[in-house]
């Protein structure tokens, strides 16, 4: 353990902090990923007319010349207010436990 090298130790709080944080990010880098897929989902092709969407570069720039690029985060508010919390609990409770095990000599 670190905080056991450097005689620091953060408190659940900052565990928490922490966790929701790191909670964010991968819905904010895979966000522009996830607008693109359910582009190409749900796009309709019609026999003999190319699509709109065919790929992922493609389809990313068609969408931001069309609706800018804001548009690759739509959803990204709701998403993050229902991971983050969840990710900051996991966290703040994987340490809170570990913490007690180590200290008790289970672990």
């Amino acid at each position: 353990h670190w905080e056991e090298a450097s005689g620091n130790s953060l408190v659940s709080w900052q565990h928490m902090l922490l966790g929701c944080f790191s909670g964010g990010v991968g819905p904010c880098i895979n966000n522009p990923l996830d607008v693109v897929k359910t582009r190409l989902q749900r796009q309709v092709v019609e026999p003999g007319v190319p699509p709109k969407y065919a790929g992922l570069f493609r389809s990313c720039a068609i969408i931001v010349q069309e609706e800018g690029a804001m548009c690759l985060y739509k959803g990204l508010t709701p998403r993050l207010m229902r991971i983050m919390p969840g990710q900051g609990i996991t966290f703040a409770t994987y340490e809170y436990i570990s913490d007690k095990l180590h200290k008790a000599g289970i672990v």
